[in-house]
């Protein structure tokens, strides 16, 4: 089963019913009490209350929500996501789970982001976001000639999100007829108003490393396409300033095999937005979670059954051998599977991880296995094992 995972952004609405399932989970917990401990702030009393004033509160909060999200999946699921989706925050979080930064370092990275777009909305005027419920093409040939209306979020056939000064927006859904909803946020995100905490944002992450091998497919808002993993640092803030491409990110995974959504946005929100795809799947409560499981029960139970050492294994039988070099063959090929072979049955430790991983890529090497193709196996597995 081909699985993409769609990530939320600020606004989206957390219960107490939520927290508590969090709460109640070791792995998500743990994760709950490390931001606490990292950032110094109480998160789990963030989760239910009001931040659409303060955006820096709200990003943290969901960030750490989503990562929740994702510990239930991994914990109940478990499979292999070929594709990662964030929407607008929700792209730092999808590098988090395709290992472009670890979770520590990502908290840190919204707190500089949601610090940097607090400090840009309290320097401007009344500003704010509307969602209309139009087409991106509709509202698209509309904006021309505005002032101060600006396109932000291309959600769906049916949603499209404006940004800019608050009363300029609902100007212009009342002189166009369109219906809408104003959105609980505080600032014109992803325009140009967001162009300090853009160039904050980038001056900032000077001092940050960034792993360019990432273990799944991030789809990027502002591309719509494959992340730009050699050049994170300029991505993650140009991306502040640039309209979320979801609609198009969506029909990107689907162009590119996936076959099922999983919306680990912590209300659902996916599932309403993108009512027109029947394939998404909530997972933001214990029926939801049931009933995707049940939906992925055997794939779940394939993959429950192999080992690490097992799947390396299969990787390495069923990859052709493109090398003339016979004595190679056998001295690192069959010598290495049969040193993996041994593994079967033993615990998988960090360095048995990584030991195996390592030997993976010289056996795959050695078979002249095209080298897009190792990182994608060896990603693969890395993903498996966390």
């Amino acid at each position: 089963m081909n699985i993409a995972l769609l990530l939320a952004g600020q606004g989206t609405k957390i219960t107490e019913q939520n927290k508590a399932l969090w709460l109640g989970n070791e792995a998500a917990r743990a994760k709950i009490e490390t931001a606490e401990k990292v950032l110094g702030e109480p998160i789990r009393d963030w989760f239910t209350e009001d931040l659409s004033r303060d955006t820096r509160k709200a990003q943290l909060a969901t960030y750490v929500a989503s990562i929740c999200m994702y510990e239930l999946y991994k914990q109940y699921v478990g499979l292999y996501p070929s594709h990662v989706l964030g929407h607008s925050l929700g792209e730092l979080t999808a590098l988090t789970i395709a290992g472009a930064v670890d979770y520590e370092t990502g908290l840190k990275l919204v707190n500089i982001r949601g610090t940097a777009m607090k400090e840009a909305i309290e320097g401007q005027e009344s500003t704010g976001m509307m969602a209309l419920f139009a087409s991106p093409e509709k509202v698209e040939a509309l904006l021309p000639g505005e002032e101060g209306v600006f396109a932000a979020n291309y959600n769906s056939r049916k949603q499209t999100v404006i940004a800019g000064n608050k009363d300029a927006i609902q100007a212009f859904a009342k002189k166009h007829g369109l219906e809408g909803v104003v959105l609980g946020v505080s600032g014109a995100f992803h325009t140009s108003y967001m162009q300090d905490a853009s160039d904050q944002v980038f001056e900032q992450l000077a001092g940050f490393s960034f792993n360019p091998h990432l273990h799944t497919q991030v789809i990027s808002n502002k591309h719509a396409g494959p992340y730009r993993s050699e050049s994170i640092r300029e991505e993650i803030a140009s991306q502040i300033i640039s309209p979320v491409q979801w609609k198009q990110s969506v029909e990107y995974a689907v162009s590119q095999g996936v076959q099922l959504f999983v919306d680990l946005s912590p209300s659902g929100m996916f599932v309403n937005m993108l009512g027109d795809l029947k394939t998404v799947y909530a997972f933001n409560n214990e029926e939801r979670i049931a009933a995707l499981t049940k939906e992925l029960k055997d794939d779940i139970e394939v993959s429950r059954h192999y080992s690490l050492f097992a799947r390396a294994l299969g990787v390495i039988v069923s990859t052709r051998n493109n090398s003339q070099d016979a004595e190679a063959y056998e001295n690192i090929v069959v010598s290495g599977y049969n040193q993996i072979k041994s593994q079967i049955g033993k615990e998988e430790t960090p360095e048995a991880v990584a030991d195996t991983l390592k030997l993976l890529e010289l056996i795959l090497r050695t078979k002249e296995v095209p080298e897009e193709e190792i990182q994608f196996y060896r990603s693969k597995l890395a993903w498996k094992v966390g």
